[in-house]
Parts: structure tokens; C-alpha cells; sequence
């Protein structure tokens, strides 16, 4: 019937929405019908209309524009502030409305002011109730997004695993036979093959260790400066508290790789590399610094994180932030995990 998960999702929000408005319709015509048994027809559907107008009003500003403030920023008490305003501000319209089409329900004021709070609170409710459960469930689809995407990266990860592990032990061959004749080309293989050793074991794990995640980085800045005879500025400072802490696999290097593609050291004698990585006992603060690209660069595609976000969103939901800040002559981002 449905397409997509997204027009399912639509749907059911319409129904939500149908249903609870239908529902307050009914439940205040009866009551204004049973308990204030005002003969004139066009009163009631005027008041029902009334009601339903300003209850859907209230919904509406709670859905458009406090979610936000609501569920990222955890301003709790200013969105109650704001609401009990605005429920305010609707009391005083209501009469004001009566009077102007001239409509006479001066002899039940007091029992529709009850009537209006009762309905706009619980309006009010239902809104945040919705909110929260629409939170919910975008929450639980993003989760099951996420893992079926882990899931096909492991699978991947599984099935290019043959060619790998058949060129490190290659590698170690390789190795094993110019560690005499030449032992600068030997060092440099010898670098390589730990960088795939971490690679083929480690990274299928959950957690590493942090020290690991450190001397893939250093392998990864060295292979990187084979490329290039010229000196190249790369700085990598790194300060642990304690080198047993644990870490996601390879979460680290994709912005280190593209602080290396994007300011295109090795390329411009003017590119540079600031890396810096530090813990505590309770976080992990990472940070890359790189020289802004040529206008030509700049208009190429973006810097290509939204994986890493990916599997920060998986492993670290609500445990991490990231900033990308644009300065003057430089680009820098910012990453604090809680480890």
C-alpha cells in the first residue's frame, strides 16, 4: 500500500492527528449541548469550530517550532512558560471572539472558561505526548538504519578480507628478504604491514585500544609522507591518560584523512597538518587543523563525515560532539567523545 517507511510514517500522523481533533469535537459539542443546552444551532458549531481552531493552534506551535527547543536543546521549562502564554494569550481571544460576532454567552462564562482550560491543557498534553512518541519512533528508525548499515559494512568488511590478509603475508615475504639489502625500504614495509595487521584484526572488533587507535595514525602519517620526498608539515601531538581506555576502530582516521586530502599537503609547500588527540578519565577530545583549499577544491563535493557521524550516532548516541569550524584561513574540527 505504502511505498516507503517515510509515507507509512506520514500516514500515521494524519491518522494521529484526525482522530485526536475528531475526538475533542465531539466530546465539547456534547458538552456544550448537555450542560449549557443553548438551542441555537449555529452557536454550537461556532464554538466547536472555535475550540477546535485554537486547540489545533496550540498543537501546531508545539510541533512546528518548540520540538527543537523541546528534544535537542532540553529547555523544558521554557517550553511550559511559552505554552502556559500562549494558553493565556487564548483565554483573553476567546471572549473577545464571542463578542465581535455576536455571539451571548455571557451566562456561562465561568463553565466555558473551565471548559477552554481543561481542553487547551489537555491539548497541550497531547501535543507533547505526540512529540515524544514521533521522537521515539524517528529515533528507533535512525537505530535500525544505522545497524543494517554496520551490518553490510561488517559483511563488506568480511568479503574483501581474502585479498588483505593474502597481501600482508606478502608483505611479511617481501620483508623478510630486504631487511638485509635494504632496510630503509624494509622499515617502510614493515610500517605498511602494521597498518593492515590493524586492519584485518583489530578493526573487526567493538572497542580497541586507544594506544592502538594512536599508532594507527602514526603508521597512516608515515606511508602518507611516502608519497612525498619533500618535507611535509604534519603535526601530530597526542597526550593519554590512560592508554588501556577503549575506543570504536577506525573512527579517528577518516578526519585525518581528509585534513590530508583537503588541504593537499605534499601538493602546496604552504599546506599544513595539525592533529591533536588527548584523554581523560572520562572523555576523548580529538581536533584537526588543515590550510583552506584552492577555489577550485573548494567547489569540489564535501569533506564526506557523514559515515563517521553514521556510526558516532550508533556507538555513541547522545555521548559525543562534533563542530567543523570555518576560519579565516583554515578549517578545524572539533570531536569529544565520552569514552
Amino acid at each position: 500500500m505504502f511505498k516507503s517507511k517515510n509515507a507509512l510514517f506520514v500516514f500515521k500522523k494524519i491518522v494521529f492527528q484526525f482522530f485526536y481533533f475528531s475526538f475533542i469535537s465531539i466530546v465539547y459539542f456534547e458538552l456544550i449541548n448537555n450542560k449549557l443546552q443553548f438551542e441555537n444551532t449555529s452557536l454550537k458549531v461556532f464554538l466547536v469550530a472555535e475550540m477546535l481552531f485554537f486547540c489545533y493552534l496550540l498543537f501546531l506551535i508545539n510541533v512546528k517550532f518548540l520540538e527543537k527547543e523541546l528534544f535537542i536543546k532540553k529547555q523544558f521549562f521554557s517550553v511550559l512558560f511559552k505554552n502556559i502564554v500562549i494558553i493565556a494569550i487564548i483565554l483573553v481571544l476567546l471572549p473577545f471572539l464571542n463578542s465581535l460576532f455576536k455571539f451571548n454567552v455571557a451566562t456561562s462564562t465561568s463553565t466555558f472558561f473551565g471548559y477552554h482550560i481543561l481542553f487547551l491543557f489537555f491539548t497541550l498534553a497531547a501535543s507533547l505526548y505526540y512529540l515524544d512518541f514521533i521522537n521515539y519512533l524517528q529515533n528507533k528508525s535512525a537505530i535500525f538504519r544505522l545497524i543494517k548499515e554496520k551490518n553490510k559494512f561488517e559483511v563488506d568488511l568480511l568479503k574483501s578480507q581474502f585479498t588483505p590478509h593474502f597481501l600482508f603475508n606478502t608483505l611479511n615475504s617481501i620483508y623478510s628478504k630486504c631487511h638485509i639489502t635494504s632496510p630503509e625500504a624494509a622499515k617502510m614495509i614493515y610500517d605498511l604491514s602494521n597498518f593492515m595487521r590493524y586492519l584485518i584484526y583489530d578493526c573487526s572488533k567493538h572497542r580497541v585500544l586507544i594506544n592502538k587507535e594512536v599508532a594507527m595514525i602514526q603508521d597512516f602519517i608515515k606511508l602518507y609522507k611516502l608519497n612525498y620526498n619533500a618535507q611535509i608539515d604534519i603535526n601530530f601531538k597526542y597526550k593519554l591518560y590512560d592508554e588501556n581506555q577503549r575506543i570504536a576502530p577506525m573512527l579517528l582516521l577518516n578526519f585525518v584523512e581528509n585534513a590530508f586530502k583537503h588541504s593537499q599537503i605534499g601538493v602546496f609547500t604552504e599546506a599544513f597538518v595539525v592533529i591533536e588527540l588527548a584523554t581523560d578519565d572520562e572523555f576523548l577530545y580529538f581536533k584537526t587543523k588543515n590550510n583552506k583549499m584552492s577555489l577550485q577544491n573548494k567547489l569540489e563535493k564535501g569533506i564526506g563525515n557523514q559515515n563517521t557521524i553514521n556510526r558516532l550516532e550508533l556507538d555513541y548516541k547522545d555521548q559525543y560532539t562534533f563542530e567543523v569550524t570555518d576560519l579565516k584561513n583554515a578549517y578545524e574540527v572539533y570531536l569529544n567523545i565520552r569514552l
